[in-house]
This record gives structure tokens, C-alpha cells and sequence, in this order.
């Protein structure tokens, strides 16, 4: 019988042997952000001969994520039984592990594309080095930035994390009107991540003008090959600063990684537009799998 149980910190290590060997490149995948979204989600796990189950929601509202471990049938057959009488709800992305899934239920299942949860994925070397004319914009507002501003970037580090922490109580304090449900969780997120710089091989950056840090960023690695990028914030009366965060921490941080997810649109048409601007390589899908 499946025992679930809330993701900690405690559980990097465990989620890590699992995660990393999926071939799966999703923000889903990412440990930091299952546990930043733990109390959002009610995200829990369990593991169970060898497999891990990952589950969110409550009651009719609860969503399994497709079994992680070396037998996806066993996995599959610890959902089914924990789920008695009730075919399990499945949130899932485009790939092999899906395309394995429809071998098995295609018949059982209903597959609902979820738009506003597609992952945005960017080859590193694009957006390190913005050529050509497609990225002329995001030049000119670097250029822009650089015109007004003395600034410099810095990689996170214990040593100047205080002034990282200074500028994320700015920002939301700035963005406090926008504040709906999940924003108190994300705060609480960044401050776990500035807590302990490093820790679940999280890696920031930030553009000091002055001593004053006027945006930051923070991300984990998904696998060897794609890093995602968790937490971007720059004050508004910088402005330019996104695009130089963007650019410089990728320069600087990213470049062994072939791909860089800058995560979801939520559906909010003015994100949707940036992140389309930076022309994505691949528009990881995702579905709602329901039972017919």
C-alpha cells in the first residue's frame, strides 16, 4: 500500500537518484520546484518497490504524476490499487514515458492538451549570445540598460546573498497588488533558497548597480541537459534589467547545459509574449490524462 508523504528538503537525495535518469526535461521534474509548490499543491510521495509515486491535490481534486522506477507497470498497477475503485487522474508532458502510457490505457483515456502549462525551452547558446536579427530587441534593451546604468553581474554566493535577500523584500513589497494565492508561497520559496545558497545544486545570479543588487535569479539542473530557471525578479525602475539577468546568468552560469526551461505562461498573455519573444526551441506539452 502506497504511504504518502510530504516532499522536504530531507528528500533531495532520494527524488535526485530517481529524477535524474527519466530522460524527462518538464519544471515538473525539477526537485526545487516540488518542493517551493509543496504547500501550494499538496505535493507528497511514496515509494514503493522501488518505484516513486508523485501525486498532487486532494480527493477528486488528486492528480498522479506517470511511476518513476525501472517497472512503469508495477508503478502503475501501486496507483491503480491505491486508488480502489476510482481510475487515477494523470498530469503529464509529451514523450516517451506518455507515448508508453497510451501503448498500455489509450483506450481507457481521455488526453487533454493543457496549453497554459507548456515549459518554454531555449538553446543555451541562444540566449547567451542573442544573434541575428530575430533577437535585435533584446540587444537594444541591454544596450539601453548598459547606457543608463554602471551595473555588473555577480554569481550568488554566501558572501553577498544579504544583498540578494535585500532586493527580493523589494520586489514584493513592489508587486504586493499583485498578490494572489500562490505569490506568498513563492516567497517563502526564495527566502529557502537564499537560506542555504547551493543547497538541491541551486545556482543564482545578479546585476548590482552600485552596491544595490536590482535584479536576481535563481534555478536547479532537471538533468545534464536542461537547467531550469525557478525565480527571475528585477525592480521596476531598472528598466532592461530582465533582459540582462536573462542574458548574463546563461553567459555566465549555464553554458554546459544544451537547454534552458524558463518554465510556463500560466496562461497570462503578457508573459506568453515575452517568453515567445525569446523564441523557444520546444514548446513542451502537456496533458491532463482522464478516465473515459
Amino acid at each position: 500500500m502506497l504511504n504518502f508523504k510530504e516532499i522536504t528538503a530531507k528528500d533531495y537525495d532520494i527524488f535526485k537518484r530517481y529524477l535524474n535518469n527519466i530522460g524527462q526535461n518538464s519544471c515538473e521534474n525539477a526537485f526545487v520546484n516540488m518542493l517551493i509548490w509543496q504547500k501550494a499543491y499538496n505535493n507528497m510521495y511514496a515509494i514503493e518497490k522501488g518505484q516513486l509515486i508523485i501525486k498532487s491535490g486532494v480527493g477528486e481534486d488528486e492528480t498522479f504524476r506517470l511511476p518513476m522506477g525501472d517497472n512503469f507497470e508495477l508503478g502503475m498497477e501501486l496507483i491503480k490499487t491505491y486508488c480502489k475503485d476510482k481510475k487515477p487522474y494523470f498530469y503529464v508532458q509529451e514523450g516517451e514515458r506518455l507515448d508508453r502510457f497510451l501503448s498500455f490505457y489509450a483506450n481507457e483515456y481521455d488526453i487533454e492538451e493543457h496549453r497554459n502549462a507548456f515549459d518554454y525551452l531555449y538553446l543555451s547558446e541562444n540566449l547567451a549570445y542573442l544573434s541575428g536579427k530575430k533577437y535585435h530587441s533584446k540587444r537594444n534593451h541591454i544596450s539601453s540598460f548598459s547606457r543608463k546604468f554602471d551595473w555588473r553581474y555577480e554569481k550568488i554566493t554566501a558572501e553577498n546573498v544579504g544583498k540578494i535577500k535585500e532586493c527580493a523584500k523589494k520586489w514584493y513589497i513592489e508587486n504586493d497588488y499583485l498578490s494572489d494565492k500562490y505569490l506568498p508561497f513563492e516567497k517563502q520559496g526564495v527566502e529557502l533558497l537564499l537560506s542555504d545558497i547551493g543547497a538541491f545544486g541551486v545556482k543564482g545570479g545578479a546585476i548590482f548597480v552600485g552596491e544595490e543588487v536590482v535584479a536576481f535569479t535563481l534555478g536547479s539542473q532537471i538533468n545534464e541537459k536542461v537547467f531550469d530557471v525557478h525565480i527571475e525578479k528585477a525592480l521596476s525602475d531598472y528598466s532592461g534589467a530582465y533582459a540582462v539577468i536573462n542574458n548574463q546568468f546563461v553567459k555566465n552560469e549555464l553554458m554546459e547545459y544544451e537547454y534552458i526551461n524558463r518554465e510556463d505562461d500560466m496562461g497570462l498573455e503578457g508573459l506568453r509574449k515575452a517568453k515567445l519573444s525569446y523564441k523557444p526551441s520546444i514548446l513542451l506539452k502537456k496533458y491532463f490524462c482522464s478516465a473515459r
